[in-house]
């Protein structure tokens, strides 16, 4: 019962991957429709003709001879150039199925409005199986979809040549494969489960491996001499993966071994029986050939399907993970009410919200009650784990409030459509994008409308303080930033801080989050940065999180935020009055720094 619903399930799989060749070319697929089939049946055809050509000469009549001659010298005309044909347009395929993987599991990641997927680490191996394998797994789904296709028409039209001889061969020939199916099937399946348990060492390889070969690592690797321990890591992880693969291929091997000598005995006996009719004038010399060649064919031929199908198979079980993927709904959905707050006053409402991520049984946040409106400066502070940026995930809904509810002007967020939402809001994250673009494009993504306005573009470099590094760039705005491509040039963290910084202020948003923005930045390029924020964002209602207790000076509000729970209220001067929690944290950084 489980190998009929192994075949079950591949013959599903298989169909459901149809119209995605179909989706990529249909010219293509047609070709392929065609010449694939043909190349299947060709050699049937064309060895029944020789056998018609040497049945003629044995006998000496010659009635049919040209004509057995001519037919099989179009069929192997035909079989001569198909395959080039169809490899060409199997290529050709197989870079528009690339494409087209490649372009929906894009669409559909922008499709996915929040982080519950990414942030979840089952979710994101699985992510990471279907993003590193797109570039090869369409490769091997065109390739052996055309030779189990091309195997198994040419296996059948053989067996229907064996059968003339004596259906009790063509069974023969059949139960001998069975097993290799019911074998080959199992071991695809262990295999691609055992590559799949073992995503999550796949990716500590990969991390190991970037350690010892990236720039951002370099200097402590060598300066706190860390490289056996990386390699030795390395080596462990390796070893585990290996181990568990090695005795998949090893008892691949041992039963593949096993299956062909399961089938060396049919052929052996069929051919016995051949030899023994030839013995007694039953069968003519072309039957002779014709066995000969068909009964190793069809062997050849079935065998070949059975293999390349269950590496198919291995390919579609890829394709169920990609199909999985694109059937993912967005846990935050869109509403549908269109948001401006361009003119006017708005007040934004944190309603006794409380959170907790994902397979967590603790609150990041608790009963959270909070009023901002128009042109307030927030600062969010508190230690790490506080909940100060989980809180700017809700509100960029991102996450959708385990209770509670987040207000706009009354209305609930989530009655928003999602991007009309995300339109009004700049963020600047602690842990920003570098994007490997240029630098107009990495100041554009604020807002792509203004990509190419270049009062626009100066403006954001001049009020991010940009200007500085901008000269130092030999192709200005179109330089390469990043070291991926040729000709790019990496930036400091502090310099890619100011392009993060530029993104935001290109972007003009009403509300403007900055999650430690000045992070990378030192002291006298913050104070430039804040000066020049304050002065930019008079009508902007803003957020800031920072741990830098200083900056938090110039905002009207400071929410003061522990173990997920609003505990203090005010501005500075009132929270250092009422020496509370506030008070504590900021008087041991005035230590610390010196401030006053």
């Amino acid at each position: 019962m489980k190998i009929v619903k192994t075949v079950k399930k591949f013959l599903l799989l298989f169909i459901k991957s149809f119209p995605i060749f179909w989706k990529s070319s249909k010219l293509y697929t047609t070709i392929l429709l065609i010449t694939v089939p043909l190349q299947g049946i060709l050699p049937a055809l064309s060895l029944w003709l020789a056998k018609g050509m040497i049945d003629e000469l044995s006998t000496g009549v010659f009635t049919n001879l040209m004509i057995f001659f001519i037919f099989w010298l179009l069929a192997s005309f035909l079989s001569s150039i198909i395959s080039p044909i169809e490899m060409t347009f199997q290529g050709l395929l197989t870079d528009k199925l690339i494409y087209n993987i490649n372009r929906q599991l894009m669409e559909k990641s922008s499709k996915l409005n929040d982080l519950y997927y990414f942030e979840d680490s089952n979710f994101y191996d699985n992510i990471q199986v279907i993003e590193q394998e797109a570039a090869w797994r369409p490769v091997n789904l065109m390739v052996f979809a055309t030779s189990v296709i091309r195997n198994g028409i040419s296996g059948i039209s053989m067996l229907f040549l064996l059968t003339s001889f004596h259906p009790f061969i063509s069974l023969i020939i059949l139960i001998s494969i069975l097993p290799q199916a019911f074998v080959s099937y199992r071991l695809q399946r262990e295999a691609f489960e055992t590559m799949v348990d073992r995503s999550p060492d796949s990716r500590k390889l990969r991390y190991y491996s970037s350690v010892m070969l990236s720039k951002e690592h370099a200097k402590e690797v060598r300066l706190f001499n860390l490289s056996s321990f990386f390699i030795n890591k390395y080596d462990q992880v390796y070893y585990k993966i290996h181990r568990d693969i090695k005795n998949v291929r090893y008892k691949q091997a041992i039963y593949s071994i096993l299956l062909v000598l399961l089938g060396l005995i049919g052929i052996g006996f069929s051919f016995w029986w051949v030899i023994e009719q030839a013995t007694h004038g039953i069968f003519t010399p072309g039957d002779i050939l014709i066995f000969s060649s068909s009964i190793l064919l069809a062997r050849q031929s079935l065998s070949n399907m059975i293999e390349e199908s269950s590496l198919l198979y291995d390919t579609l079980l890829y394709m169920e993970k990609f199909f999985n993927f694109l059937s993912l709904k967005p846990i935050v959905n869109s509403g549908t009410k269109k948001l401006n707050l361009q003119e006017g006053d708005y007040e934004i409402t944190f309603n006794h919200v409380s959170f907790k991520y994902p397979k967590t049984d603790r609150y990041a946040l608790s009963n959270i009650h909070l009023n901002i409106k128009r042109g307030e400066k927030i600062a969010l502070v508190g230690e790490n784990g506080a909940g100060k940026t989980t809180l700017i995930k809700l509100l960029t809904r991102f996450y959708h409030p385990t209770e509670g509810t987040i207000h706009i002007n009354g209305v609930d967020i989530s009655s928003y459509d999602i991007h009309s939402l995300r339109e009004h809001i700049s963020v600047v994250f602690q842990d920003f994008s570098k994007f490997n673009l240029t630098l107009r494009e990495n100041i554009a993504l604020g807002d792509l409308t203004k990509i190419d306005q270049e009062a626009e573009i100066w403006k954001a470099i001049k009020n991010s303080n940009l200007n500085q590094v901008l000269d130092q760039l030999p192709n200005k705005l179109e330089q390469m930033l990043g070291k991926i491509f040729n000709g790019g040039t990496d930036l400091s963290g502090g310099q890619w801080q100011k392009v993060a910084l530029a993104r935001a202020f290109l972007r003009d948003s009403p509300i403007v989050i900055l999650d430690e923005p000045t992070a990378s930045l030192d002291p006298r390029s913050e104070h430039e940065v804040f000066q020049s924020f304050i002065k930019l964002s008079k009508d902007k209602t803003v957020f800031l999180i920072t741990h830098r207790l200083s900056s938090v000076k110039m905002a009207d509000k400071i929410v003061v935020l522990k173990d997920g729970k609003i505990v203090e209220v005010g501005s500075h001067s009132e929270l250092i009055k009422k020496q509370g929690y506030y008070f504590e944290l900021y008087k041991l950084q005035a230590e610390k720094y010196g401030i006053e």
